[in-house]
């Protein structure tokens, strides 16, 4: 167990532990006080993934002062849901709990740690080593006023609903073109909305492309949604598009690429959203898919 009291606290006797089944209710409350806005869903979602690790900041009393993630992917690991309650801030135990993630991460074999920060905790993550790469940029339909219908009517591949026998060969793209094995995150988005994902093949029945759409009560979100070319993606999002329910769409885009001028060409407006941050070197490889929507559950 990583154990940690921070120093700056003073005689608050914080300590750092792992999460436990008894923590739950305290988690649900530390969350709504934090006002996190992240997919409600998305943390029970990641406390599924094999080999995820979670912990807490507990003060003498028993309560929570903060919690923090962490998600092995393979080699990519995942620092998430980091979060310190108003009146224990500034006090260091932000970065205790970051340590304990990055342990924990390193110890697992993870290569690269990968996060989605706020503009508050920057300084804290640099100050930790982690490099920026790209803002995350959300991007918002209102409404579906277009004709969507002729845009993928004469598309050369091959438009089909995502099954499970498409996992395999689907997992495999993802892992070479995110660079961590997001399959159990993949998996656990099409288990809890079915029928919303798709899949895209060329004539010789290669898969070129994949989307998972799923619905919230506010919002209907796209993503995973990766494709070989722009081509794909546009005939996987108007396909897409056209099953959508009459509420916003919502697609969050990692960092660059042909995403944002796509979605600008269906209407979608875009406002920058969390840092893209990064901590040790990924292996270079081929380029494999485009990412043109990462997951709603905390943006893997």
């Amino acid at each position: 167990m990583l154990a940690f009291a921070t120093e700056q606290s003073g005689d608050r006797g914080i300590r750092i532990r792992p999460m436990s089944d008894v923590d739950l209710g305290s988690i649900r409350e530390l969350r709504s006080v934090v006002r996190w806005s992240g997919d409600p869903r998305a943390f029970d979602l990641l406390r599924g993934v094999k080999n995820a690790r979670w912990a807490v900041a507990e003060t003498p009393d028993g309560s929570l002062a903060g919690m923090v993630g962490a998600v092995p992917l393979g080699e990519v690991g995942i620092l998430c849901h980091l979060a310190v309650r108003e009146d224990y801030r500034r006090a260091g135990l932000g970065t205790g709990l970051a340590r304990w993630a990055i342990a924990y991460l390193r110890s697992a074999g993870v290569r690269i740690i990968r996060l989605y920060s706020t503009r508050q905790a920057e300084a804290l993550y640099l100050a930790l080593g982690f490099k920026p790469t790209a803002p995350r940029t959300v991007y918002r339909l209102e409404s579906l006023s277009r004709n969507l219908r002729a845009r993928d009517r004469e598309s050369r591949y091959q438009l089909t609903p995502l099954l499970l026998g498409d996992l395999p060969e689907l997992y495999g793209l993802d892992h070479w073109s995110y660079g961590g094995n997001r399959s159990a995150l993949v998996f656990a988005t099409v288990r809890l909305h079915p029928g919303g994902g798709l899949v895209a093949r060329d004539e010789s029945g290669l898969i070129k492309g994949y989307l998972i759409r799923s619905s919230s009560d506010c919002a209907e979100r796209i993503g995973p949604f990766l494709a070989a070319t722009p081509e794909v993606a546009r005939v996987l999002l108007a396909r897409s598009l056209r099953s959508c329910r009459n509420t916003p769409i919502e697609v969050m885009v990692p960092g660059g690429g042909p995403a944002h001028d796509l979605l600008d060409e269906f209407g979608f407006k875009g406002r920058k959203d969390r840092l893209g941050m990064e901590l040790g070197a990924a292996e270079k490889r081929s380029p494999g898919l485009d990412q043109y929507g990462t997951t709603p559950y905390l943006a893997t």
